[in-house]
């Protein structure tokens, strides 16, 4: 599998790290996490970058929260240095989504207080960790797509997949209370399930942001992704009352 990289979109949440992504692959091999690295091309000139990795045969995963709880634990068991850091911190978070929010006023209404301190303890995140990045095969799931992997708290990691913004993006329905708790019970950490609970709230927020942003962005050029959006939007909404 070849992927060649293109130009990083503005003020987005999900930055095109070539290189990070590489690196990412490369700290993860053994861990039954992410796709076998096999090289990496940096961009020169006008050539763009290219990464190159086995590729993960299956299919996008659908149902089985558990073994994605399972795969989390793994990840952020690797250790691993030298990526970017994103904030850990509940103020951290709320201001990054500011940006977004502008023009949103019911979400600006409803932005949380910023209660939730910095995380003692930093892991390898993907933080892009969507229903559609993970491909299910025979020897279970793999996490694709590292293209913004970053050093940060693992409740972040956990929200992603949890979210039924992320969730209805990637058009699945959001999970059920049993469906959480057999994710949770997989990934068998309570400090984190703690940490979870403690940042949700601004985690919430910075994501209705960032769909609010995306919502207007598509209006026109993408009526049908605009409308996911504002549903994902609407989800976040109502989280935050």
């Amino acid at each position: 599998m070849a992927k060649v990289y293109g130009a990083e979109p503005p003020l987005t949440m999900f930055p095109i790290l070539p290189a990070d992504e590489a690196r990412a692959l490369e700290v993860l091999a053994g861990a039954r996490v992410a796709p076998a690295f096999i090289a990496f091309h940096p961009a020169d000139g006008e050539r763009p970058a290219v990464l190159v990795y086995e590729w993960v045969e299956g299919a996008q995963w659908e149902t089985g929260t558990a073994q994605i709880g399972a795969l989390f634990r793994r990840q952020h068991a690797v250790a691993a240095e030298g990526f970017r850091e994103v904030p850990t911190d509940a103020a951290g978070i709320l201001a990054q989504g500011d940006p977004m929010a502008e023009g949103c006023d019911a979400l600006l209404a409803l932005r949380p207080p910023a209660t939730a301190g910095p995380s003692a303890r930093r892991v390898l995140l993907h933080t892009d960790a969507g229903t559609g990045n993970f491909i299910v095969g025979d020897d279970g799931p793999r996490l694709i797509d590292w293209q913004c992997p970053a050093l940060g708290d693992a409740a972040e990691d956990l929200f992603t997949f949890l979210s039924p913004a992320f969730q209805v993006l990637y058009g699945h329905e959001p999970l059920t209370a049993d469906e959480r708790a057999a994710f949770l019970e997989a990934y068998d950490d309570a400090a984190v399930t703690a940490r979870l609970a403690e940042l949700e709230p601004a985690l919430t927020y910075r994501m209705g942001a960032y769909c609010a942003m995306r919502e207007r962005a598509l209006a026109e050029s993408d009526p049908a992704a605009s409308a996911r959006y504002a549903r994902a939007l609407a989800l976040s909404l109502d989280a935050l009352r």
